[in-house]
């Protein structure tokens, strides 16, 4: 239910009516909601490691990546919860997961480091893929949430095969974006002076709002929280909002703008299909790692009103759309190889998502440093040669 609906969104009695039990069976159980959403996090990352040790029976490197790939997107996986978010947590339960996943992580990325020693898999930071991949995993299982009707979105064989070989035509395809994400920002120092100070306060709450969602999720925000973490009074903030889903309604719709930014700077630059794809790409990963941090638009709508939820799902399939245009366009001008373009391009989605609330762990994260790396993965994939 917490996968179907989000955690915020499911509570003791739903589950209660869910399973066709009273609601005091559950304390039972559980001493209380926080206890069952740690215990069903705890139980994903048990899985997790059980998967870790069942890929390990395979041939050293790239074997191994591929069949944590494999188990990760069966069936049997979709049966945990996906840990979205772990700031719902007390500090002890949240502790005892981050520790877990950390440990899941370095264990994937020993994996890797494995295939590179081993020369399966091409160079690249363990580290960060180690990362990447779970998050494109746990996406391609959420997927289904916002895109009823395409079960294909979430196809595991397709998102294994793209892991291990990528989506451009030629295994020599070196393509570099130089382009820096924080000239998209919607008030820049060129035109300082003409905006009005209302709008570069305005800016900055949405700023600081959207860092504070990607991090803790929209669950664990309010108005007091983003003036808290601005210095500023809680007075300030409600002139500007008139509550918590105006904020985030207004955030979500700051990301819209940044993303088109985005896909229009690459269909008028990008040489090709897959060169305008790996823009956008290369330009969503930096933001997310960076300081422009867009709303990651999937991950915060359990939070709206059902009218907020069809307008902001709608605008994400436009988004979508845009972005799988670029792939058509590459396997028509022969940039891209032929393959399931539509599961492959809402997989490479959760490549970003997550980035805020990993990024904490990683040494020197430069954010032109992760798009490389995501860019390559998304391109050459992990095999070597």
């Amino acid at each position: 239910m917490f996968n179907e609906h989000g955690i915020g969104a499911v509570g003791f009695g739903d589950l209660a009516k869910r399973m066709g039990v009273g609601r005091a069976t559950f304390y039972h159980y559980v001493a209380d909601r926080e206890d069952l959403i740690f215990r069903c996090y705890q139980r994903s990352c048990e899985a997790e490691t059980e998967r870790l040790d069942l890929a390990s029976e395979a041939p050293t490197g790239l074997p191994q990546v591929l069949a944590f790939m494999e188990l990760s997107l069966s069936a049997e996986a979709e049966q945990t919860a996906v840990i979205v978010d772990t700031s719902v947590l007390g500090d002890a339960h949240r502790t005892i997961i981050e520790r877990a996943q950390r440990r899941n992580y370095d264990r994937l990325a020993a994996m890797i480091g494995a295939g590179i020693d081993a020369g399966n898999i091409r160079p690249c930071d363990e580290q960060l893929i180690a990362r990447i991949l779970p998050s494109i995993i746990l996406f391609a299982r959420m997927s289904g949430r916002w895109l009823p009707g395409r079960p294909g979105a979430a196809d595991p064989e397709a998102v294994v095969d793209f892991i291990a070989n990528g989506s451009a035509a030629r295994r020599d395809t070196d393509i570099r974006v130089y382009k820096n994400a924080d000239d998209f920002a919607r008030i820049t120092l060129a035109d300082f002076g003409d905006r009005k100070i209302s709008d570069l306060k305005m800016e900055q709450i949405l700023m600081k709002g959207s860092w504070l969602i990607n991090r803790h999720g929209v669950a664990n925000v309010s108005l007091e929280d983003v003036a808290g973490a601005m210095g500023a009074t809680r007075g300030t903030v409600y002139h500007y909002f008139s509550d918590r889903e105006d904020l985030v309604r207004k955030c979500l719709e700051r990301s819209f703008e940044i993303y088109d930014a985005f896909v229009d700077y690459a269909a008028a630059h990008g040489r090709n299909g897959l060169e305008k794809a790996a823009i956008v790409s290369h330009l969503n990963t930096q933001a997310m790692a960076g300081s422009l941090q867009p709303v990651a638009g999937w991950m915060g709508l359990d939070a709206l009103s059902q009218a907020s939820q069809k307008h902001v799902t709608k605008r994400l399939r436009e988004v979508l759309a845009r972005t799988e245009a670029f792939a058509e366009e590459g396997m028509a001008d022969g940039s891209r190889r032929r393959h399931d373009h539509k599961a492959v391009t809402v997989a490479r989605a959760g490549a970003y998502l997550w980035i805020p609330k990993w990024i904490g762990d990683i040494e020197q994260p430069s954010p032109h440093r992760i798009a490389d790396e995501v860019v390559a993965l998304f391109n050459l994939g992990l095999a070597a040669g």
